[in-house]
């Protein structure tokens, strides 16, 4: 099989794959445009992520799920738009009704009329749920239910901006931060966008609070992912973020050598505080190595 091939295998075995084109590392938006029919994923790992998502949703609740008073509104637009997209694209897969929604395949059922729906209705989907507010010529964090998050806590965001949201992230405040709030401005309710986030764990862990990291080879480390999907409110106050979380195995890539070598291009162009941004002092050479097959 030759190199093309290969890359093209071991793209249909990520979701999303690594970049390999063996460019420098850059902090971007990356906005795409969506269509409504793959707003919300499914994928062979959803089964096994929505028993997870129930029962962190009932064990910690107070850890992924957090709203604002005043905007039980948005919340509900939202909530309206996940039922009709199920009922329209994902009927196969799920159940819905006045008062619930049923995941057919755990025979998982949580309803949608409580005073946590927001939370129930992430639990028994695969992406984290969260409502942005138009406040103050920025726009902040009114409402979440982020089970899967990546290294922060949802309580610590909650009535934030995003530049204040966004502020530990190396190079925002020069790349990003004087685009934000004029590129969400532009985001209407008929053009749905997506973008895609990654980093590299030593854990598949996907609810993560707190960082976690274990003593691993390269080899045992984990390309995390994030989909993340935007969609404005009807009326144009609110914005709708969606995260869809997976963890698949970083050695997948090493079944085409020139890929991993690319991707190893990518990840020395790392400046030291992403590095350290991204918890990987103590792994950032040897997984580079492993990547160019290097001892």
């Amino acid at each position: 099989m030759n190199s093309l091939s290969n890359t093209k295998a071991m793209a249909s075995t990520f979701v999303y794959p690594p970049p390999t084109d063996g460019k420098p590392f850059r902090l971007n938006m990356g906005l795409r445009s969506l269509e409504p029919a793959q707003w919300l994923e499914g994928g062979n790992d959803l089964n096994s992520q929505i028993e997870e998502r129930i029962e962190l949703a009932l064990n910690v609740p107070d850890v992924v799920y957090q709203e604002l008073p005043g905007y039980h509104s948005a919340v509900q637009e939202l909530l309206s738009l996940i039922v009709e997209n199920l009922k329209e694209f994902h009927s196969d897969s799920y159940r819905v009704s006045e008062t619930s929604i049923t995941h057919l395949a755990t025979n998982k059922s949580v309803s949608i009329t409580g005073s946590d729906a927001l939370l129930q209705v992430a639990s028994i989907i695969g992406e984290d749920l969260v409502v942005l507010a138009r406040d103050e010529d920025e726009w902040k964090i009114v409402a979440g239910a982020v089970i899967f998050p990546s290294r922060w806590k949802l309580s610590e965001k909650i009535g934030k901006g995003m530049d204040a949201v966004h502020a530990p992230v190396p190079g925002y405040e020069s790349a990003l931060a004087p685009y934000m709030t004029a590129t969400f401005d532009k985001i209407s309710f008929k053009r749905q966008v997506w973008r895609k986030n990654w980093s590299l764990h030593s854990t598949e862990d996907l609810h993560q609070p707190t960082s976690i990291h274990l003593p691993v080879n390269p080899s045992d480390f984990w390309w995390r992912t994030e989909r993340q999907t935007l969609t404005r409110s009807r009326d144009g106050k609110y914005l709708f973020f969606t995260i869809r979380n997976r963890a698949e195995p970083l050695a997948w890539i090493k079944s085409d050598p020139q890929s991993a070598a690319l991707f190893a291009e990518t990840l020395a162009s790392f400046a030291p505080e992403t590095i350290e941004y991204k918890g990987l002092v103590k792994d950032h050479q040897l997984i580079i190595n492993y990547l160019r097959d290097q001892k």
